[in-house]
């Protein structure tokens, strides 16, 4: 473990070769290699690994911070003997391609730093693969159990799903969805498509804020009161945000609050989603990790641990430091 996070960290590199480059030890670099790699797959303490480093972090954060999950993923376009390889769709060219899909959680700190909470890689070839949505529920279920039903779990579009929604009701957990435009909702016992319901208001509140470009925006936000289909008897409210394009942003939450001006509040925290989106390109473009070199789903999995790992004890010296 010292060796690996170590070597992660120094080289700057998921590459083994170069991690064992960074350890000078008096060996030849062929036998720490194999070391690296047979330890790498041989690794079984990877759970009790992580549940140490979320204690090492507890002290970021509090029942009031906010929770990201996101999806991304690993894309490895030349390789052919990866197990379980499969087809991902690369997000960054929006082309089909070949690697691992990935689940990430990341809980934001009192100084907005991420730290990942939950990282799994998953491939629908494996031969215990059930979907997609099991994988992501098992996300739900580690934060459940990690995590306190107040945190406020904030998810884009994608997971605009009632299997989703069905979860967070049915556990009471706090949660931010950005809906997709063929949602139907109940307005007033009307069965309304979303869009046509946003075009009833024009915006009661307004927000300035820097986007992550720092380019300064001014929006107008209006809070609506809706029911889902599905869930008929619990009722949620429809953030709507103007001014981002021809189509407004909106926002699922069962947030609610007297004073009316939660609407912004509820923005502003949807608005932090893009630090999970930071982090992971953080951890591809700085550790290189889709170059990643080890042939194992499971050799994989430990290789993202350490690497989670190693990024937690950057956010830590971060969160320490005056200057950030």
């Amino acid at each position: 473990i010292c060796n690996m996070i170590y070597g992660i960290l120094s080289s700057k590199s998921c590459l083994l070769s170069e991690i064992a480059r960074n350890l000078h030890e008096n060996i030849s670099l062929r036998k720490t290699v194999t070391r690296l790699s047979r330890n790498l797959n041989d690794f079984n303490h990877g759970e009790t690994l992580f549940e140490e480093y979320l204690k090492t972090i507890k002290n970021r954060y509090t029942d009031k911070s906010i929770l990201i999950i996101d999806g991304s993923d690993i894309t490895k376009p030349a390789s052919t003997k990866l197990e379980g390889l499969c087809e991902v769709r690369d997000g960054s060219t929006g082309e089909i391609g070949t690697g691992y899909h990935t689940i990430g959680a990341a809980v934001l700190s009192d100084r907005k730093l991420p730290y990942c909470v939950y990282s799994g890689i998953y491939s629908s070839r494996e031969k215990n693969f059930i979907s997609e949505d099991e994988e992501i529920l098992n996300c739900f279920e580690f934060l459940s159990n990690h995590f306190s039903k107040s945190n406020i779990r904030t998810m884009d579009r994608g997971y605009d799903c009632n299997t989703y929604y069905r979860y967070f009701i049915k556990n009471k957990e706090k949660f931010i969805i950005r809906a997709k435009k063929n949602r139907n909702v109940i307005y007033k016992d009307e069965t309304v498509n979303i869009i046509d319901l946003t075009k009833r208001f024009k915006g009661k509140y307004n927000l300035e804020y820097a986007d992550k470009s720092g380019v300064k925006r001014n929006v107008k936000i209006s809070i609506i009161p809706i029911r889902l289909c599905e869930f008929k008897n619990t009722e949620l409210n429809l953030v709507v945000v103007y001014g981002f394009g021809k189509t407004p942003m909106m926002l699922i939450t069962n947030l609610k609050s007297d004073d009316k001006r939660i609407s912004v509040a509820i923005c502003k925290v949807y608005l932090m989603r893009w630090r999970i989106e930071e982090y992971f390109k953080f951890k591809k473009q700085s550790f290189d990790f889709e170059n990643l070199r080890v042939q194992s789903l499971k050799s994989i999995r430990n290789l993202d641990l350490l690497l989670t790992i190693a990024i937690g004890y950057i956010a830590e010296l971060s969160g320490k430091s005056e200057n950030i």
